[in-house]
């Protein structure tokens, strides 16, 4: 089993997205739309907040472009 520590930047941010589960899927779009909060939110669960820890971080190292594309993404998709 490999255990990934890192982002990976090969992979946009709709992509990975994509791949989440749906409550998870949610928390990403809140966490987005919302202003990306330094920390997860009071009521985010911690098995949520450990899925999204990768997500994250790309998030945080992506273009401005490429945010912006995700968050027109999460709002074609509300």
């Amino acid at each position: 089993m490999n255990i990934i520590d890192k982002p990976n930047p090969a992979k946009s941010l709709i992509e990975i997205v994509e791949g989440l589960k749906i409550n998870t899927f949610k928390w990403a779009r809140i966490w987005t739309l919302n202003g990306t909060l330094e920390n997860r939110y009071p009521n985010e669960h911690h098995v949520i907040s450990q899925a999204l820890v990768l997500f994250r971080a790309r998030y945080r190292s992506a273009t401005a472009e490429e945010q912006l594309e995700l968050k027109q993404f999460f709002q074609l998709n509300m």
